[in-house]
């Protein structure tokens, strides 16, 4: 069985309002914002590698079970995810990155890179 065959679109959109449920109580969201657009100025900001390392991190911090992390993977990539700064953006509600990012291209000023170039 390949991967397409365990990740169909079927399974995730059954899982999909449970997952983001679940990561919403055990703050995910929120988490990965204060990596990416921290709420204290003095705390430094982490850029996106273009991957779900961040994200991975605190599914385990959290308590997701090895098993279920690519579940909730997939779950994130189905609704716009293909990254971690991607999650906030596009997944989350509502984070502090996605509105920095709004309010610099609302003024007009050219709104904070988000991956990293190494």
């Amino acid at each position: 069985m390949d991967n397409d065959d365990l990740y169909d679109e079927e399974l995730v959109n059954d899982i999909t309002p449970n997952v983001l449920a679940v990561l919403g109580r055990e703050g995910f969201f929120q988490r990965l914002d204060d990596h990416f657009c921290p709420a204290e100025a003095s705390q430094k900001r982490v850029r996106c590698q273009g991957s779900f390392e961040i994200s991975i991190g605190i599914l385990r911090d959290i308590g997701v079970d090895e098993e279920h992390i690519q579940d909730v993977i997939e779950v994130l990539h189905a609704n716009g995810a293909c990254c971690d700064c991607e999650v906030l953006y596009n997944v989350a509600e509502e984070s502090r990155l996605k509105s920095e990012y709004w309010i610099a291209r609302a003024s007009k000023a050219e709104p904070v890179d988000r991956h990293s170039h190494s």
